[in-house]
């Protein structure tokens, strides 16, 4: 999966990686929620098979990449913008060539600075091994882009990002690319703006083993300089029958005062009961706790989809030392079964409110259809939230806020954004009106 150059839709997408509009509105207490298709996407000039998230600027316009299509068919960068009436504007923003501009956008975008936009793509670049690259906006209309790294300059440079980027302090960008690094299983790196260019440093080359390998998912940067994030694979641990597992990391980096990077591992998925291969971005919440997910893990035996003995995934959160333990405690707070309406397979970011409630998106479940993937998943996706207990110490409720059905509605989300309103934006990688190539789509919870 995603080994392969090509300009067609990337099979099965980043969820079949870790493998390797009508909807149903169920009920949810207080205001009946509300679910919208804002755009319908072609493959074609418009693009198609959108994989990550959204962005939203100050004037509350999205951002986002699409895999394929475009004039070149190697991907987009598109907007959509709010109109005085109420409806929505697409715009593509950049076609990518497929060469030294990059090609295939897998990554969500981050919004700088006088609305310039920053993202990778998983090819291209002058070694096509992926770039990063800026859009700008141009005076009079349109955009300018600026591949501001290609990855693969070197043997231990890293290689295909995955996730997209964090906006740091001084404009540094932080990130990591899934392969490349002097083992071939991923890096963070950070570019910070220098002479008029920028500047590539490798803060941190993944060996593979109990550090982790391979991360998929955006990092998260501490109030006091750390950096947070996950790995997909890797992190060795030892069952009572002797069996290694390679459920992946939660990873922490610390700068010290040579500018030395190290690495701490605060958690180590087994993939059983605690979930495996976490495939959404942390959020750092009250207190330092952290909050994701994984795509793997949970309960085996509870999973309705008996070809995937791995389980359906979990929400967790891990908590940081209060005096007395050392290590990080992980608490799983919802164990997805498969089993409709419930989801499975939690994917791509979540987003915190105020209140503590945590919503996101599963790749697969929900309704009890085969329709979106026939041959490796059943069910077409959720949108959920998780909310904590009312008394310290109870249990996290879940529930549904919609079931996507499969075209011609909507299909597999890619997580969700949270607008200063509590309004929740996000793509689906297939469905649609237009061909089942992907939507926008707009929840009001």
């Amino acid at each position: 999966m995603l080994k392969n150059r090509r300009n067609t839709a990337l099979p099965s997408r980043l969820g079949m990686l870790l493998l390797t509009i009508a909807v149903i509105l169920l009920p949810c207490k207080g205001a009946t929620p509300t679910l919208s298709t804002l755009y319908n996407f072609t493959d074609l000039s418009d693009g198609g098979f959108p994989e990550a998230g959204l962005a939203m600027n100050a004037n509350g316009a999205l951002f986002g990449t699409t895999s394929t299509g475009g004039q070149f068919g190697w991907g987009t960068v598109f907007e959509l913008e709010p109109t005085k009436t109420g409806g929505w504007i697409e715009k593509t923003i950049y076609s990518f060539t497929g060469g030294m501009d990059g090609a295939n956008p897998i990554s969500d975008l981050a919004v700088g600075t006088n609305n310039v936009l920053y993202g990778t793509t998983y090819y291209g670049g002058v070694y096509d091994s992926g770039t990063v690259f800026q859009l700008a906006p141009v005076a009079g209309g349109g955009w300018s882009q600026k591949v501001l790294y290609s990855f693969g300059s070197t043997s231990g440079d890293g290689a295909n990002p995955a996730a997209g980027l964090v906006l740091g302090s001084a404009g540094a960008l932080y990130g990591t690319t899934y392969g490349g690094g002097t083992t071939g299983m991923g890096t963070v790196f950070v570019l910070v703006p220098s002479g008029g260019g920028w500047t590539e440093k490798i803060l941190w080359t993944f060996l593979g083993g109990t550090d982790g390998a391979n991360p998929l998912t955006d990092l998260a940067l501490g109030s006091n300089g750390a950096i947070f994030g996950t790995t997909a694979q890797g992190g060795s641990v030892t069952n009572a029958n002797g069996t290694y597992e390679d459920g992946g990391t939660i990873f922490e980096l610390t700068n010290s005062i040579s500018s030395v990077w190290s690495e701490s591992v605060l958690y180590t998925f087994t993939g059983g009961s605690d979930g495996g291969y976490p495939a959404s971005a942390l959020i750092i919440g009250p207190n330092g706790t952290l909050y994701g997910s994984t795509f793997w893990g949970g309960t085996p035996a509870a999973c309705a989809v008996g070809d995937y003995p791995k389980g359906c995934g979990v929400i967790y959160q891990l908590a940081p030392p209060t005096g007395g333990p050392t290590s990080w405690t992980q608490t799983v707070l919802h164990t997805f079964t498969g089993h409709s309406p419930d989801g499975s397979h939690p994917y791509r970011n979540m987003a915190l409110n105020a209140g503590g409630v945590l919503f996101g998106t599963t790749y697969s479940g929900g309704a009890n259809v085969n329709v979106c993937y026939s041959n490796s998943f059943a069910g077409c996706g959720t949108i959920f939230t998780v909310k904590p207990p009312k008394v310290s110490g109870g249990a996290w409720t879940k529930l549904n806020l919609t079931v996507f059905p499969g075209s011609p509605g909507s299909g597999t989300p890619s997580g969700v954004i949270m607008s200063k309103g509590g309004i929740l934006y996000g793509t689906t990688i297939v469905g649609g009106t237009q061909g089942g190539y992907g939507t926008v789509f707009k929840m009001t919870p």
